[in-house]
């Protein structure tokens, strides 16, 4: 199965998970070794979060995975030749539930409505950088936003980013990936600070809100919640025989 079959199948599969979201951004990224990934974030309607949809098997696994499926197809369970291999990939693929393949996750409030300020800013962007042709290491990266025109980006990871703002948004998203593909997608020490510096801007924006206004009755307006009296404590009864006991040791 090639990169683009398999981003394919990949796509098929996330879609039939939230018909109704809205999709916001997919990346690819295939690796020179096959260690590929897909991810895709989507918006239901109504929420501030987003959903990240990503692949959690690379192409060259996923590979070694159907040729075993194909070896079961024509071996018994004490492994001898009952049948022939499947001549092509395509009875395999069409056997293959490739939702098993995906995972999904939640992207906080303030990451998702700093990813759609972004992109947004940044619609009717297209990018296509230099991509090396007997390389031994890295990974093409294809970013696609689905907001308002749209806008796309593809380059080679171990080149300059073509948009420091993008790579702080896949730096993020990379912490839901594991080995080479997060390693590909958090190899910019700049991107790695702008994510950073963003994450302490906006959730100090979105969970430490301001303080708390209270209505007070007599008045009838707002009143901050520093200002506002406790009542007295009320002192703990006390039984006589406690009474007594002080009595006792106030008289020595």
């Amino acid at each position: 199965m090639d990169a683009s079959r398999y981003f394919d199948a990949m796509h098929n599969a996330m879609s039939t998970l939230h018909a109704g979201a809205q999709l916001l951004l997919t990346i690819r990224l295939q690796d020179t070794c096959g260690n590929d990934a897909y991810l895709e974030v989507k918006q239901l309607p109504g929420e501030q979060s987003a959903l990240v949809c990503y692949s959690t098997m690379g192409r060259r696994c996923l590979n070694f995975q159907l040729f075993r499926k194909g070896w079961q197809l024509c071996h018994n369970a004490d492994g001898q030749l009952t049948g022939r291999f499947p001549s092509s990939a395509d009875s395999l693929l069409s056997q293959t539930d490739f939702r098993a393949y995906c995972r999904e996750d939640r992207l906080d409030a303030a990451r998702t409505q700093r990813l759609v300020e972004e992109l947004g800013q940044r619609a009717g962007t297209s990018y296509v950088g230099a991509i090396p042709q007997n390389a031994r290491t890295g990974a093409q990266i294809t970013v696609e936003s689905h907001l308002g025109r749209g806008a796309r980006w593809s380059y080679w990871n171990q080149d300059a980013s073509p948009c420091l703002p993008l790579a702080a948004i896949l730096y993020w998203l990379a912490d839901f990936l594991a080995g080479n593909e997060r390693r590909a997608l958090q190899s910019d020490p700049q991107a790695a600070a702008l994510a950073a510096q963003w994450l302490a801007k906006d959730t100090a924006v979105f969970f430490c809100p301001s303080p708390a206004l209270t209505v007070s009755p007599a008045a009838g307006h707002s009143v901050p919640a520093a200002q506002r009296t406790r009542p007295a404590p009320v002192p703990a009864a006390r039984s006589k025989s406690w009474q007594s006991v002080l009595a006792a040791m106030a008289a020595v």
